[in-house]
This record gives C-alpha cells, sequence and structure tokens, in this order.
C-alpha cells in the first residue's frame, strides 16, 4: 500500500449537505441555486461540525494528503490541526469589482496570518479565485499576481461545464439565467473558452491547480501543459451534475500532472478517492493503466 493517498478537491464545509447530491445527472445550475439556497441555512457551527466530519471521513478512508476549499475560511484551523498534509484554500469569488478586491484583500491578510501557523509547512494556505462565471476579470489578474509574488498556491475551478463555456464565449445559456435571478453584474462576453481567457488574464502563470477540466480542446492541453499546471480529476461529481467526462488520456499524453479529487459531499457520494478510481476506470478503459491511476493518487500535493 502506498504510503501516500491523495484526495486534491474537497469541500469539507458542505459535508452537512450530503442530501443534495444526486442519484442521477441534472443540470449544473440547477444544482448551483440549491447549493446556494441550503448553504445560506447554514450557520458557522453547523459548517464546523461538517467540516471535523469531512475530516474524520477523509481519516477512516485512509487520506493522508488533502486539497479543501473553504468559501467560510472555517476549515482552515481544523485542517491545520488534523495532522493531514496537503492544502487548504481560502476562496473569493464576486462579479462586483470593488466588493471583489476588498474580499480578495481579507484573503491575503488571513493567508498571511495562517502561515505563520507552525503545522503551516504541514499544511499549507493557499487562494482559490473561484470560476470564470463567478468572478471579475481584476480579481483574477490580481489574485493571480500576487500568489506568483508571495509565493501563494492558487487553484481555480475551470472548465467544468457546458454552461461554463456557452457563458463566457457568447453568454447565451443557464448562467444569465442564474445570475439574474441572483441580481449580479453581468459584463460583456470575453469571446474567449475558459482556458484562454485565464491564459488572456495571466493567471496561468501562477501555475494555479486547475480542477475539473472538462470541456478542454487538444491547444487548450498544450496550454496547461506549457504553463506547468496541473490538474484535478473528480469523475463522479463531474458525472452527477451533468458537466461529463474529463478528457483525462490527453493530459497524461501532455505529461501533466494529474490528480484525483471527490469534491464535496454535496455532488459526490463520499470522500473516498479510490471510489473515484473506481467509478472512472470503466469510462476510460485499456488507455489509462493501471499504474497511472496509482500515480495520480500517490502524488501529494
Amino acid at each position: 500500500m502506498t504510503d501516500v493517498l491523495t484526495n486534491a478537491h474537497t469541500h469539507l464545509e458542505l459535508t452537512g449537505l450530503a442530501h443534495l447530491c444526486p442519484t442521477e445527472p441534472v443540470e449544473f445550475t440547477r444544482w448551483i441555486r440549491a447549493l446556494i439556497r441550503e448553504r445560506a441555512r447554514l450557520t458557522p457551527a453547523d459548517i464546523r461540525r461538517g467540516v471535523e466530519a469531512g475530516i474524520e471521513e477523509l481519516l477512516a478512508c485512509g487520506t493522508t494528503h488533502v486539497g479543501d476549499i473553504t468559501a467560510t475560511w472555517l476549515s482552515v484551523e481544523p485542517l491545520l490541526e488534523s495532522g493531514l498534509r496537503g492544502i487548504v484554500w481560502l476562496e473569493v469569488l464576486g462579479l462586483n469589482r470593488e466588493k471583489a478586491l476588498d474580499d480578495l484583500e481579507r484573503a491575503k491578510a488571513a493567508i498571511e496570518r495562517a502561515r505563520r501557523h507552525p503545522a503551516s509547512d504541514r499544511m499549507r494556505v493557499g487562494l482559490t479565485v473561484h470560476a470564470p462565471y463567478s468572478c471579475h476579470p481584476d480579481l483574477f489578474r490580481e489574485g493571480a499576481a500576487w500568489c506568483r509574488e508571495a509565493d501563494v498556491p492558487l487553484c481555480v475551478h475551470l472548465a467544468e461545464s457546458p454552461a461554463e463555456v456557452a457563458w463566457l464565449t457568447r453568454r447565451t445559456g443557464p448562467f444569465g439565467r442564474l445570475l439574474r435571478r441572483l441580481g449580479l453584474p453581468i459584463s460583456p462576453a470575453p469571446g474567449l473558452r475558459p482556458v484562454p481567457y485565464l491564459h488572456a488574464l495571466g493567471v496561468l502563470e501562477a501555475r494555479p491547480l486547475l480542477v475539473h477540466m472538462v470541456h478542454v480542446t487538444d491547444e487548450e492541453v498544450r496550454l496547461v501543459a506549457e504553463a506547468g499546471c496541473a490538474v484535478v480529476h473528480c469523475p463522479r461529481s463531474n458525472h452527477l451534475l451533468g458537466c461529463g467526462r474529463m478528457p483525462l488520456e490527453a493530459y497524461l499524453a501532455a505529461g501533466v500532472p494529474v490528480y484525483v479529487g471527490t469534491d464535496s459531499r454535496a455532488s459526490s457520494p463520499s470522500l473516498d478517492v479510490r471510489a473515484e478510481v473506481a467509478f472512472a476506470r470503466p469510462w476510460h478503459g485499456d488507455r489509462v493503466p493501471a499504474e497511472a491511476w496509482e500515480a495520480m493518487l500517490a502524488r501529494p500535493l
């Protein structure tokens, strides 16, 4: 048995929302609406209990390394104290430029404080700029620039759903309905697919960990490889949220480091990365050998 078992993408603070996990594929933005509604009902105590339950589940699965994203920042202290290794990313998002950049400044200060924790050599603290459909471009620019300057790990959800591609390229599809329902500002379409969009903003220069990465072209895989980025495969979440199948073979052929993640219990049946691999293997067949899967699970963050 390997000494390292990495779950590279979790949202432990959503562990208490396991009832939202679909049993059959659903439309992505429909799930997001339900998530926003249910997450608003959680108290800080609820979130803390969820984080602790998630950590217990990870440890019970034999997980040694984890990549966790926290929108509330409430998973930082429990993870620093958990004995797990990896990275916990503080999430910022927002389409209102001024508020988003204010939140970025708060996140930067919180990250600097957390980096002084005695356990920060074991559990690093980084920044997540959530996704292209939820973040002002200046939040991406300034967040990525700071991560490069301060040597802070960066993570981005990218190219997850067909709706994301439609929104960035043409401002069509279900994201428009979602943003209007939430009363959020809508800017003109950048006219770029997700990977070229981040490339144009200079985000790939910070070598972010790119999560999901389902809807990409061969040229975009090349861009990711040239930038030195790694990606995370979340097969069960991608399936249940109607996002599709990551072109894993293309990343491996291009030499892109690949991790496996479960995403949250709100979109995946467990936090066991071995179950993710068991689900994904029939998708990829003999094009991905057993040793490649083992390497993905044994790659520390």
